[in-house]
Parts: C-alpha cells; structure tokens; sequence
C-alpha cells in the first residue's frame, strides 16, 4: 500500500508539472501565431491563461496524464532500485568493486533513461498545443523534428543555458549587493551581513529558476513554432523580427527547386 500511495504521489506531481509546461507552450503557441509578436500589445481574448488550463483539462487531459505516468513510472523504477540498493549495503555487500561497478552503471543508465523521457515529454506537449494530435504522435513528430533540426535545438539550448546562468547569476549578485546595503545602512549593530546576504542570494537563485525556466521553456515553443511556419510558408501572423528568416528559407528553397530543374 505505501508503494501504491507513493507512486500516486509521483504521478500527481508529475501530472501538475506536465499540466504546467501544457500551459506554458500553449500561451506561446497563441502568442506567436496571434500577431502580438510584431507590437508587444497586450491584446484581450487572444493570449489567455484560462484558454491554456481549459485546452489541458478537457482536451488534452488524457495526453498529459500518459507523459505524467511514464515520468511517473521512471522515478518510481529509480526510488525501487535505490531503496533495493540501500537494503543490499545494510547487509555489510557495500564494498565489492564489482557492486559498485553494476550500481553505478544501472544508475547512469536510469538517469539517462529519465532524462530522455523528461526531454520527449516536454517536446511533445508543445506539439500537442501545436498541432492538437495525441502523445504518442506529438512524441514521434517532436523526435523527428528535433533529429532534422539537430543543429537548431543544440544552438537553442546552449544559448539558453548561457542565458539562464546569466540571469540566476545578475539576480542573486543584485540581490545580495541589496542586501548588504541595507543591513550596513539600516541595521549597523550587524557584525555579519554576509549571512543574511547568503539567505537571500539562495532564495533569489530558487526564484530566478523558476521564472527563467519559464523563459527556457518559452525558447523551446517558440523555436518549434518558427519551424512549423517556416514548413507552410508563413502567413502575416508571424512576427515580424522572424519575417526575413521566413523570406530567406523562401528564396533558398526556389533556388533549391530552379536546380533541379
């Protein structure tokens, strides 16, 4: 029964998280494919945060349980293997080399495993918001585009990376500069301003994570956005700061197809 609960727990947890990242793609879908990319206008009724929960909880609810349930099914296979592992070193196995050989090897592997699934799983919800199709086909279209478009993925990554580490590093040096100042100015009888200043530079890198995943995440849509208008050609919706890579593709491909011929 404390297995059962416990894998509830994960699936509900995982369900919230995918619901999340539903949301998150979905907005962006609408964003992009609204016009607000041209004048950053908040325009009512086309960007919706309600839209994005109604299109997750009564469309595409069956989608995200299923990638909820195989994150799910992933952590609970490593919580298994952990707690298996644990009991076999309270038996006094814990320092054969070939022990720890197998542990760390089946380790890696179910942290490979878990990232994959992670990673196909988040891919897959934006093309759900994309294109309104199931997990199964969202996961397979979201594998074969990121296999053609290797080279757009990894610069977006790393260039999201870079951008994260950025922004954590700017918010949590702001703030604790911030706080070194008011605690010397407002609070003199403190001989160690150091540490309150560690306090908040931690709470700030945990707040700068969650928002600048948003952004992350956001880059991701968005490039799988640009790549399906780029496929149709693009229409008068798509922004206008992506409109000369859309009319570069357009004269690439006519002289790819005059060529051949």
């Amino acid at each position: 029964m404390m297995w059962y609960f416990l894998f509830g727990l994960f699936w509900v947890i995982a369900f919230l998280i995918c619901l999340q990242q539903f949301m998150i793609a979905a907005m962006t879908c609408m964003w992009y494919f609204s016009g607000q990319g041209a004048a950053m206008s908040d325009q009512p009724g086309e960007v919706s945060l309600c839209m994005a929960l109604r299109w997750g909880m009564f469309y595409h609810c069956g989608s995200i349980a299923f990638g909820a349930f195989l994150i799910a099914v992933i952590t609970m296979i490593r919580v298994i293997f952990e707690y298996m592992a644990k009991k076999y070193e309270s038996m006094g196995n814990k320092d054969g080399a070939l022990y720890k050989a197998v542990t760390c090897c089946i380790r890696c592997v179910l942290w490979c495993l878990d990232k994959y699934v992670k990673f196909i799983t988040k891919n897959a919800f934006i093309q759900i918001a994309l294109r309104n199709t199931n997990f199964c086909s969202a996961a397979w279209s979201s594998f074969y585009l990121i296999i053609r478009h290797a080279g757009r993925f990894s610069s977006a990554i790393v260039i999201g990376w870079i951008m994260m580490m950025l922004g954590k590093g700017t918010i949590m040096a702001t703030s604790a500069y911030i706080t070194l100042l008011v605690v010397q100015y407002s609070y003199p009888a403190v001989q160690q301003p150091f540490i309150p200043a560690a306090i908040i530079m931690a709470v700030a890198y945990l707040v700068g994570s969650l928002f600048l995943s948003i952004f992350s995440f956001s880059c991701t849509a968005i490039l799988h956005c640009f790549i399906m208008d780029e496929d149709t050609g693009g229409s008068q919706n798509s922004p206008e700061s992506l409109q000369p890579f859309l009319k570069y593709n357009d004269e690439q491909n006519a002289k790819a197809d005059e060529t051949k011929k």
